[in-house]
């Protein structure tokens, strides 16, 4: 599911197809163990997936959102964002985070449509490369 998000959004994340498909599956393992990884279905396919994960202690993080192209305005990002919004609240957290890259305004739209806003925060995608990042967050 992460490298077809990559291949699909690559302005979308952090990372890269090149990257992440060399990565073995102890990596894998590694990753998803501190987190909560979600997946939504769709007719017996896996059509997206996102998770949450510790910020601080009262923040979460909202991270690696994507949805498939065949599966978008059907509701499924807005159900992945709320559900990794109850994973942080039934976890203790008092906001939930997450990161933009700048000119993604379908995703910015999604996040607002679930409570989200901008913090004002801004900062390179990867230092030194042009490309920003903006963070939204909610209060739950």
């Amino acid at each position: 599911m992460r490298l077809a998000a990559l291949r699909d959004a690559p302005f979308a994340f952090g990372s890269t197809y090149e990257r992440e498909q060399t990565a073995d599956e102890k990596s894998w393992r590694e990753r998803l163990a501190n987190r909560a990884q979600l997946a939504a279905e769709l007719d017996g396919e896996i059509v997206g997936t996102a998770a949450g994960i510790a910020s601080d202690k009262t923040s979460a993080a909202l991270i690696s959102m994507w949805v498939a192209p065949r599966a978008r305005g059907r509701g499924v990002g807005a159900r992945l964002v709320n559900s990794v919004v109850d994973w942080a609240k039934n976890q203790g957290y008092s906001t939930v985070l997450l990161w933009v890259t700048d000119g993604n305004a379908v995703a910015e739209r999604l996040y607002e449509r679930c409570g989200f806003a901008r913090t004002g925060v801004v900062q390179p995608v990867h230092p030194g490369e042009p490309r920003l990042e903006f963070e939204m967050g909610k209060r739950i």
